[in-house]
């Protein structure tokens, strides 16, 4: 083994203190790949709204990484699954799009997500693959963690994964919108295997319930955010307009990784045909929303809105009823997925009996209804006749809920 391994370099984060590397590990931190998350914003234009929320795919990951090495710590892995659950918590967005999920959005319309990117950037990019294997450990055990296919792989996706527990602290940290309150180290210290799955501790299900409540105020309140939305509809628009120029979707690996949000911005900014939206984003000239409900459950409309054909043809009839051209319309239906379809609870709880642990059933009303599925219905305009339009929306959808 290398005996450099055992020198630390310390990366101060303003969240957990110092983050702490190896040589070997700040190798895979070195890499192209990797330093290209540093030009990824966590949350695509929130800045226009919460002016700190500057922060990047970058801090994210290493945050997700130093979480992992507390978790494998607690949960006593041995030497070799560590490591490769450290790497996987590293690298699980390594392949995010430019604009982080706004732009994922034209990746899914062609069946394709981040994490497959991420994948095949673990297991084909060379210098990736070479500085994993310098790690000693096997880039395939590492895309497995990721693909689910391991008991350790709801150390990183699943109801207490690093990711979860550091995104909903981070992005409340940044914006100044103090909705991730989340105990996560006692979350990590009262976690254990049980029957195979990642459980915790009835003792933890305070801090649970904790981070069930940021999870949903952090939607509704930032991610949701109606003008956050607005702008990156613009954005997200603009991009479209040079789909030919610009098919992320269609493009090889090595293409992918030079682009990131400073390249697509310049593109945009250089082309006749969008350079008016980005110009429009850079003086703050936002769709103005005028009308939104909610709901928990599902609402009568919300099904079919999700196809993007049946919105258009919405948004004509309202902008026909308003009398204003169809152009100056559009809907938005944000969406906060059930944390869980198949569980009655947030997470699996156990309860200790002598040296023996098995899972119970905890029953937390309260607990349920947060994590319940959450539909949002928007209207947007660019019309001066915001009244009017929206009189219209509230006929086709029903008295809004926000005003």
């Amino acid at each position: 083994m290398d005996k450099r391994r055992g020198r630390l370099k310390l990366i101060k984060d303003p969240l957990h203190g110092y983050v702490e590397l190896n040589l070997s590990e700040l190798r895979i931190v070195d890499t192209r790949v990797f330093q290209r998350l540093r030009r990824i914003g966590q949350l695509p234009l929130a800045y226009l709204v919460y002016p700190g929320a500057r922060h990047s795919r970058f801090d994210h990951s290493l945050g997700s990484f130093h979480l992992a090495k507390e978790y494998v710590t607690h949960l006593g892995l041995d030497e070799y699954w560590s490591k490769v659950v450290t790497v996987a918590a590293l690298l699980h967005d390594v392949g995010h799009t430019p604009y982080s999920h706004l732009l994922e959005s034209i990746l899914l319309e062609h069946g394709v997500s981040h994490e497959d990117i991420s994948i095949k950037l673990i297991l084909e990019e060379p210098e990736l693959a070479s500085a994993i294997e310098d790690y000693e450990v096997r880039p395939r055990d590492v895309a497995d963690v990721l693909l689910k296919k391991t008991r350790e792989s709801s150390i990183i996706s699943g109801p207490i994964d690093v990711d979860r527990l550091d995104y909903l602290v981070r992005d409340s940290y940044f914006t100044g919108a103090m909705y991730g309150l989340i105990d996560t180290r006692r979350i990590i210290r009262l976690s254990s295997f049980v029957e195979g799955r990642l459980a915790v501790h009835i003792r933890g299900l305070g801090a649970i319930e904790e981070l069930a409540i940021a999870r949903l105020q952090s939607f509704l309140n930032i991610y949701f955010h109606h003008a956050t939305r607005g702008a990156q509809q613009l954005l997200l628009n603009a991009v479209k307009k040079l789909e030919e120029e610009l098919n992320i979707a269609s493009m090889s690996l090595e293409e992918y990784i030079e682009h990131d949000d400073l390249t697509i911005w310049a593109l945009l900014r250089s082309s006749n045909k969008t350079r008016d939206i980005i110009k429009r984003l850079e003086s703050r000239k936002l769709p103005k929303r005028v009308y939104e409900t909610r709901m928990i459950g599902e609402h009568p409309h919300y099904n079919i809105l999700k196809n993007r054909d049946i919105q258009a043809k919405v948004s004509e009839e309202i902008a026909g009823e308003a009398g204003v051209e169809p152009d100056l319309v559009w809907i938005d239906t944000p969406y906060v997925p059930p944390v869980s379809t198949d569980e009655s609870v947030y997470a699996p709880f156990f309860v200790e009996e002598g040296a023996a642990t098995r899972l119970v059933e905890v029953e937390s009303p309260f607990l349920k209804q947060v994590s319940e599925a959450f539909n949002i219905i928007r209207v947007y305009t660019d019309s001066a006749e915001r009244e009017k339009i929206a009189k219209a929306a509230a006929r086709f959808f029903g008295s809004p809920t926000m005003r």
